[in-house]
């Protein structure tokens, strides 16, 4: 409506001011006719005319008598014949009638003017509407475009990832299987060589023990905790314990467990004491005879 108020503005104030013309004339028209008029005074001569009997001529008529002065009036202001009056007002009343049908033409023109402006204008939004509503379906479209795009390249990358992950998983699980199998072969080199020594060892072993190396070194370890044992006071005669004694290399005891013994629990604990208190335990003549874990046989002299 702004745009169309300053497009035809100045068609709407004419319009304006040729009806406030219009109502001005009317006005002017109804005041001077309803004002009032000077009496017309108007002079009448007449004759009198005597009708004469038959055969008779007619009497000579009598000479009028010249009809007394109107006083006169200060500026008289010469009567309007009532048709001159009646035509002016018809004329106006006709110029009324053309102007209103004028006013009137140009109001519906400017209705109609008006009309075909709100119509171009309801037409221009809704052109404006279909294209903005066109606009966002094009938009839309497009953005449902780069989601399925976004999407399909996120399922190709997730597919590569699966695909770079199986890959990488089943290169893990050969190279695992391949240490396995290193490691499983090296096992078993490393046993098959704990069992080469094992067999050198028994077999060494063997020949120290033909040649009375071992059972000298026990009896030796046997007399060296005799002479660091303090016989308690129940110990009996007869008295016989298996001893499991663990040295380290230089003698060193670390460990003195009590197998199979016929003595109470002080015999037991003196036993054990004495095995401490003999360590460092001497070496065997022949190197060869040490043992780590020993088993001896303890029973003392009466």
């Amino acid at each position: 409506m702004p745009g169309f108020l300053q497009e035809h503005l100045r068609q709407l104030a004419g319009s304006a001011g040729l009806h406030l013309a219009l109502l001005a004339v009317l006005a002017g028209a109804a005041l001077r006719w309803t004002s009032s008029q000077p009496p017309v005074e108007i002079a009448i001569e007449g004759y009198v005319v005597e009708e004469s009997p038959p055969g008779r001529p007619p009497a000579a008529a009598p000479r009028p008598e010249p009809a007394a002065a109107l006083p006169s009036r200060a500026e008289p202001t010469p009567p309007e014949p009532a048709a001159d009056a009646a035509e002016q007002r018809r004329a106006e009343e006709a110029a009324d009638a053309q102007r209103a049908a004028q006013a009137d033409r140009e109001r519906r023109e400017l209705e109609q003017q008006a009309a075909t402006d709100r119509a171009a204008e309801r037409k221009a939004q809704l052109e404006h509407e279909q294209a903005a509503a066109q606009q966002r379906r094009t938009e839309e479209a497009a953005a449902e475009r780069r989601r399925s795009a976004e999407a399909e390249a996120k399922r190709k990358a997730a597919e590569d990832e699966a695909r770079r992950k199986a890959a990488a998983a089943e290169a893990q699980r050969k190279a695992d299987e391949q240490a396995q199998a290193e490691r499983d072969a090296s096992l078993r080199a490393e046993r098959e060589a704990a069992l080469q020594r094992r067999l050198a060892a028994e077999e060494e072993g063997a020949s120290v023990a033909s040649a009375g190396v071992l059972d000298e070194y026990r009896r030796l370890l046997s007399q060296t905790i005799e002479r660091n044992w303090i016989r308690p006071s129940s110990a009996r005669a007869g008295l016989q314990c298996t001893l499991f004694v663990t040295q380290a290399p230089g003698g060193t005891v670390t460990d003195v467990t009590l197998g199979t013994c016929n003595g109470d629990a002080a015999v037991r604990e003196s036993i054990a004491n004495a095995v401490y208190r003999a360590s460092p335990l001497p070496a065997p003549r022949d190197p060869r005879a040490f043992e780590r874990r020993l088993e001896i046989v303890f029973k003392p002299t009466e």
